[in-house]
């Protein structure tokens, strides 16, 4: 009997403990929640124009360092909440940016705070608007008009410490991409080949030292026979450009690379007996 009284007598015990330390998680974690919440404060105020001292319509009052924030109204008042140590940035068009310290509220949890901002202006240089009537005629007058005469579209182009020759020739003497262009003033024009612009040869020089043969084997570390055939299985597959940008090109090499480990066996077969230009190749030949 003693027993039984015993056990039930620990079970209540150990009953009350645990709601006891639950109720004292909860107690904490309430505690802690409303002193966070405290923290916080209101901030309204009114963004004002230098010169005129009126209110600039809606200018943006962000949270600095942060994509929140509030837009003024028509008056360029403005009421955001803000954490302490945080920083108001406010932008309007026309007005120079700032970068506004908050005052920490004293015994209520709202203050009132005036922004000025700066004028801020650029001149720009003088324009002339046509108006063709219509959308058919402005496209008929736009395909009727001649671009004006550029002698030499490469001095559009930055090369940085290089000059266009020299940019030219190092890019060039890396393999390239299977492009086949000549240089010089006396070209040979051949039947049905057409003779690239300068524009061209550049933005194919472009693309060569963009995407190579070199490239390819440096990030996957293929050689020989296999970088022959992954460059075929690359080229099968992407449409780059000299506008490709460099990021874009290796971490598609590197997915291609990728799929071309896992059909590897089925696409050197489609390959394997085909040349340069994709015709069987004549094995019977001495």
């Amino acid at each position: 009997m003693s027993y039984i009284y015993h056990s039930l007598f620990n079970r209540r015990i150990l009953k009350t403990t645990i709601n006891t330390i639950f109720l004292l998680l909860l107690t904490i974690g309430n505690s802690f929640s409303q002193e966070h919440k405290d923290q916080t404060f209101v901030v309204s105020g009114k963004v004002i124009n230098s010169e005129t001292k009126e209110g600039i319509s809606y200018a943006h009052v962000n949270l600095d360092d942060t994509y929140w924030g509030v837009i003024c109204d028509s008056l360029g008042f403005f009421r955001i909440r803000v954490n302490p140590d945080q920083k108001l940035k406010v932008t309007a068009m026309g007005y120079k940016a700032q970068l506004v310290d908050v005052q920490t509220p004293g015994v209520e949890n709202e203050i009132f705070q005036e922004i000025i901002m700066d004028i801020e202006s650029y001149m720009l240089q003088e324009v002339q608007v046509h108006s063709f009537g219509s959308w058919n005629d402005f496209k008929e007058q736009f395909v009727k008009a001649k671009a004006p005469a550029d002698p030499d579209a490469s001095l559009a182009i930055n090369f940085g410490d290089f000059t266009m020759d020299e940019y030219t020739g190092r890019a060039m003497r890396r393999q390239g991409a299977g492009v086949s262009l000549g240089f010089g003033k006396r070209k040979k024009k051949f039947k049905g080949m057409k003779i690239p612009t300068k524009l061209e040869e550049i933005q194919a020089t472009l693309f060569a030292e963009k995407f190579n043969r070199n490239l390819v084997a440096e990030i996957t570390k293929e050689n020989g026979n296999r970088l022959d055939i992954l460059m075929k299985y690359i080229n099968s597959r992407t449409s780059f450009s000299y506008q490709s940008s460099d990021m874009y090109i290796v971490r598609r090499v590197k997915e291609l690379h990728k799929k071309f480990l896992q059909e590897d066996t089925d696409f050197q077969n489609n390959l394997s007996f085909t040349d340069t230009l994709g015709r069987i190749e004549n094995h019977l030949r001495p």
